[in-house]
């Protein structure tokens, strides 16, 4: 074997070694990402959850029974979990969050915005949404039954 023809094979392992260890950083970064914003909402989310006033959290979960009163506090706590809402839909319809995340995530929005407490609510804030139109035409699906 001739050195020029050694010098050529060690340079296509060398540009392999590094074309693998390039990908499986933007890989293994990407999962990391993935990862540190599912745990980032994860807190907010908890966060929202624990500020319904007393009686709406209940109500949210027991889906045939008496709803809440209206109040302005229980309007802003479901504003928020819009929002957050929203942002999660944002992520994955940009791609920043993988599908297996949004596969945990769209289950439950889609069954809280199905509850009647927030389709009540939803009429009175729905117009908070109209700037984010693929977010209020998912909500609105969601809520009238509609496949996706």
């Amino acid at each position: 074997m001739s050195l020029e023809l050694a010098v050529q094979i060690a340079t296509v392992i060398t540009l392999l070694l590094t074309a693998g260890t390039l990908l499986f950083g933007i890989w293994s970064f990407r999962k990391q990402m993935n990862w540190q914003v599912y745990l980032t909402y994860t807190e907010r989310y908890e966060k929202i959850l624990g500020a319904f006033p007393s009686g709406a959290l209940e109500s949210r979960l027991r889906l045939g029974e008496t709803l809440p009163p209206q109040s302005e506090e229980l309007r802003i706590c479901i504003l928020k979990y819009l929002n957050l809402s929203s942002e999660e839909f944002f992520l994955y319809q940009t791609g920043f969050v993988s599908k297996k995340i949004w596969n945990i995530w769209r289950p439950e929005i889609e069954r809280a915005v199905r509850t009647p407490m927030l389709k009540r609510e939803w009429q009175r804030i729905r117009h908070e949404f109209k700037s984010y139109p693929e977010f209020f035409a998912f909500v609105e699906r969601v809520q009238s039954d509609k496949p996706s």
